[in-house]
């Protein structure tokens, strides 16, 4: 079987008080979904404040769970040298003894869908020094253009965020027909603004493990700034989702061995 779909959380909401505590109760509820959690804090400082370094710790204690360090590139325009000190900042997370805070990638959000040499020279060193920063076990890319690009930016990163947009824009048979079979499980998508009901959500989550799609997220909020009031129903639907995946692929192969028992005979 192919790696389950797995959660992925753009986390921008500040960790104070109990802020994460939704988060963490469904990483603990569904230790078989694996998420893949993205934090945006200050890193003015290089090591975050003392509210992020207690929460990453939790965050980081869970094996079902990748966090992955937040770095705009504006649509590979910025200055390289400031994108390449935050991805040293996230580094240097690593060296922090007191605490675990270690990241296990780098998200590049406002990354460019246009297919040119200036963007894919931008990128690719971009991506090639956060995973020489970062080292071997923690280096994920993932990058962020929002939209279904061209099979070049896959050999750049580990993972595409191929949608991030409104449900009421939401096309899966779009997506499906579009993207390559052998890339989808690198595909993203991250649907905001969801309005449908808890059975339409269930049929998108089907949609999409089914599919083969890498990652994904569902909220009914406007942005990342807070949780979704469909946040446990969203983990919950993913996670019967993955059990019905692996309960058809298991009677598939027991069917194979029937046949195959039959063919001894």
């Amino acid at each position: 079987m192919v790696n389950p779909t797995f959660v992925f959380l753009p986390l921008y909401l500040y960790p104070i008080n109990s802020s994460w505590e939704n988060v963490t109760k469904s990483i603990v509820q569904y230790p078989d979904l694996n998420f893949q959690i993205v934090v945006a804090p200050n890193l003015i400082n290089v090591i975050p404040d003392q509210n992020y370094i207690t929460n990453l710790e939790i965050l980081n204690n869970y094996t079902n769970v990748q966090t992955l360090g937040y770095v705009p590139t504006n649509w590979a325009t910025r200055d390289m040298s400031l994108v390449q000190s935050e991805i040293d900042c996230y580094a240097a997370w690593a060296n922090y003894t007191i605490a675990n805070i270690r990241v296990s990638g780098i998200f590049f959000d406002e990354a460019p869908s246009a297919v040119n040499s200036e963007n894919l020279s931008y990128m690719g060193n971009v991506s090639s020094y956060a995973k020489k920063a970062l080292g071997a076990g923690r280096d994920r890319v993932t990058f962020n253009p929002g939209v279904i690009v061209d099979t070049a930016w896959y050999n750049l990163a580990d993972d595409i965020i191929v949608y991030e947009d409104t449900w009421a824009k939401f096309n899966f048979t779009k997506l499906n027909s579009t993207i390559p079979p052998n890339l989808l499980s690198k595909s993203i998508t991250l649907i905001h603004n969801f309005t449908g009901d808890l059975s339409t959500q269930k049929e998108v989550v089907a949609n999409l493990i089914d599919a083969n799609f890498g990652g994904t997220f569902i909220t009914d909020q406007p942005g990342y700034t807070s949780i979704s009031t469909i946040w446990y129903d969203f983990c919950e639907a993913l996670s019967i989702n993955i059990e019905d995946l692996e309960d058809r692929d298991e009677d598939d192969e027991g069917d194979e061995d029937d046949e195959d028992d039959e063919d001894d005979d």
